[in-house]
């Protein structure tokens, strides 16, 4: 009996693509990293001096104060309250592109949500100080004596949230591209074998 769908009437997404089931997991490891940043910025970044370094680990690792008014690693900083402004709608808008990506994952793809969730989680630490402060508070400082450690741009917990989860989407892209084209390749192949195995037989 063949499987006929009804006219008009469209199939369910597979997967849960384009829902929230099989999710929920992501979002809640969003909602942690978004946690965890803010309670260090709390807890660490507060008692904090500025202009000031309190090294935890020789003097390669160590804890200050800086007020990032900009990007990432303080890029773009620098501009009018106008550019800072659209900066931070800007971040508002690339958390709800990310929420749309995992809305629309499918559940079974793991990596590709675990990276999703964390930059959601980081996106959201920073948003909430961009319009609490006007400023991202950043704290986490290395310096290992050499480019670009000398030293590395001061950054947070939502920083290191979010440039784990690009290069998880990274990985995922290169790996899973290839293995895409090794599908695409050895379904043609099967196809190739069935067409000449039909030729075969009539």
């Amino acid at each position: 009996m063949s499987d006929q769908t009804t006219p008009g009437k469209r199939s369910p997404p597979p997967d849960g693509c384009r829902t929230l089931s099989g999710k929920w997991r992501w979002l809640l490891l969003a909602l942690i990293v978004a946690g965890v940043d803010l309670w260090t910025k709390q807890v660490i970044f507060t008692p904090l001096e500025e202009h000031r370094v309190q090294w935890v680990a020789g003097e390669w690792f160590g804890l200050t104060k800086v007020w990032n008014r900009g990007m990432m690693w303080g890029v773009l900083q620098d501009h009018s309250e106008l550019v800072l402004h659209g900066l931070r709608i800007m971040r508002v808008l690339a958390a709800v592109v990310v929420f749309f990506m995992i809305l629309s994952t499918p559940a079974s793809s793991r990596v590709l949500l675990l990276a999703l969730g964390l930059v959601l989680g980081g996106a959201v630490g920073n948003i909430y100080d961009g319009f609490a402060f006007s400023a991202v508070r950043d704290f986490l400082l290395f310096d290992f004596d050499f480019a670009p450690f000398d030293p590395f741009p001061v950054f947070n917990v939502a920083d290191s949230a979010i440039c784990v989860g690009v290069g998880l989407l990274a990985l995922g892209l290169f790996f899973g591209g290839g293995q895409q084209e090794r599908s695409e390749e050895s379904a043609q192949d099967f196809k190739g074998e069935r067409a000449g195995g039909a030729g075969r037989l009539s």
